[in-house]
């Protein structure tokens, strides 16, 4: 049995730590925590410690918050005090931006709309007519009862309801408008006092409170720049675009799932254009004030990176894949772009998973345009 030193947190949601010139992976641990390895599995480039013994407990160690925790697969820090889980977070991104050597003049700023009873969209499984998770490394399921992590009515809701489903469904509710989904083909959601229509199967945040935040941090940068036009790309059913709309910016979205361009159409009206296309096939854009980005986990890519650079000064780029952001940011500094403002926002908590805000504006561009 080898005894390791777990270094820190990586963005997997293990720690990592080092002994006899070999590297392992090991869940459910803090940093500067010592275990025991008394079974592992060996991958291409180290070893996952399937069962082991913690010798030296961390302060930041807490009791779960969930009964199904270790055993299901959706969370992996909930052992984790959430004031070192935030912090955890912000190191895993300074990680990734140190491997891209790239150093940045701000330091990323950490908001959270809280820890619990605050997702209000997420996808189960009906086994044997109750909601139920995928199992840990694994293709089987467990059955639940409750989940810290969503909104109380939320889950009431989807256990009064799961019976009628079969296989996998995904599962929408506002609780604002006490709306619920699948049993409506629209359900509206109310974001920062604004009311959004969408669709079936089409993307939302994983919170109201979340998706709150991100606008107010697009309306922010708009106003800072005093955008008079405005492109916003993966629209979707128009949420940034209905902010930007009501300040009076001339706002293009651009999207291409016919359900999200229908709610676009709906919630947006005569107050923004709508292009159906798929932005990654964009060639160019026209001049624009202000681009906002919110792309899917494979981020913008080095191709549409430069249209966006070369169609205006100023940009705020949503991402669901840091990783991706950090690669795309190469792009945008070739072009003289540089990081303005950098948020991380934990619409994941207990898991290793967080969404970035980067704001980039084009050097020796002043404010206003």
């Amino acid at each position: 049995m080898t005894e390791v030193k777990i270094a820190k947190i990586i963005s997997n949601g293990c720690g990592i730590g080092w002994a006899e010139g070999k590297t392992f992976f090991v869940p459910y641990t803090c940093p500067d925590e010592t275990v025991r390895i008394k079974s592992v599995v060996k991958e291409k480039s180290f070893f996952y410690a399937e069962d082991f013994e913690l010798l030296e407990a961390s302060p930041e160690r807490r009791k779960p918050l969930c009964k199904y925790y270790g055993v299901c697969g959706g969370c992996s820090l909930q052992h984790i005090s959430y004031p070192a889980q935030l912090r955890i977070k912000k190191l895993i991104f300074s990680e990734l931006l140190k491997q891209n050597k790239i150093t940045l003049d701000i330091d990323p700023i950490v908001i959270t709309p809280g820890e619990t009873g605050l997702r209000t969209r997420a996808k189960l499984f009906s086994f044997k007519g109750k909601p139920a998770y995928r199992k840990k490394r694994s293709s089987d399921f467990v059955q639940i009862e409750n989940c810290p992590l969503l909104d109380p009515v939320f889950f009431e809701k989807i256990l009064a309801d799961i019976p009628k489903r079969r296989g996998d469904t995904q599962f929408e509710y506002s609780k604002f408008t006490g709306d619920f989904m699948p049993g409506t083909e629209t359900l509206r959601k109310s974001v920062n006092g604004k009311i959004i229509k969408i669709r079936r199967n089409s993307f939302f945040q994983s919170s109201e409170e979340g998706a709150g935040i991100m606008c107010s941090l697009v309306m922010r940068e708009a106003e800072e720049t005093g955008a008079r036009n405005a492109v916003d790309l993966f629209c979707g059913s128009g949420l940034f675009s209905l902010f930007l709309a009501d300040k009076g910016i001339k706002t293009t979205g651009f999207e291409i799932e016919d359900a999200a361009c229908i709610s676009y159409a709906e919630n947006l009206r005569d107050k923004a254009k709508i292009i159906k296309m798929n932005a990654y096939d964009l060639k160019h854009l026209e001049k624009t004030d202000l681009v906002v980005a919110d792309p899917p986990r494979a981020g913008l890519g080095a191709k549409l990176s430069e249209i966006i650079s070369d169609s205006t000064d100023h940009v705020v780029y949503i991402a669901c894949e840091p990783p991706n952001l950090v690669r795309d940011l190469k792009t945008f500094f070739a072009k003289r772009f540089h990081v303005k403002h950098l948020y991380i926002i934990d619409l994941f908590p207990d898991t290793p998973h967080f969404e970035t805000v980067c704001v980039l504006s084009r050097a020796n561009t002043p404010v206003g345009g």
